[in-house]
């Protein structure tokens, strides 16, 4: 999404002009749609001389007030699904049906991985070359 400076109006999407003003962001576009930066006079890929208009510029403070806000809103996200991370183990660990499927679950995949250190080193490796050609789509 992208706000445009010129109208004051949200653009859904990652758009290269603005659908109401018609201005383009931050760059001169050709008639063939090619990105130049805000100074070029000639199209660096098709020579057109003809460009879109871009938004007016932005002062270095509201870039530097959009990045604080970002970092703040970040940083307020980030905290806060920590908390409710936090309180979700709390609750698990305060009842004790949980913490004993827990258990249950933790011997389960111990057991699990004693297993696996128990095959030979030629079937594990075997798996291991199956499951990477699966994950990089080399199927036969």
């Amino acid at each position: 999404m992208k706000y445009c400076y010129q109208c004051g109006r949200l653009t859904p999407g990652e758009p290269l002009f603005c659908n109401f003003c018609g201005r383009s962001y931050d760059v001169k576009l050709c008639p063939r749609l090619h990105i130049n930066p805000r100074i070029a006079e000639v199209c660096s890929q098709c020579g057109s001389r003809e460009f879109s208009t871009p938004q007016p510029r932005v002062s270095l403070s509201w870039r530097a007030f959009e990045a604080l806000v970002r970092v703040l809103l970040g940083s307020l996200i980030t905290v806060a699904s920590l908390l409710v991370l936090a309180g979700i183990f709390k609750a698990v660990l305060e009842r004790p049906q949980i913490q004993v499927g827990l258990l249950v679950l933790a011997v389960l995949v111990a057991l699990l991985w004693w297993l696996w250190a128990q095959l030979p080193n030629w079937f594990r490796k075997a798996v291991h070359t199956a499951l990477m050609r699966r994950r990089h789509g080399h199927e036969r």
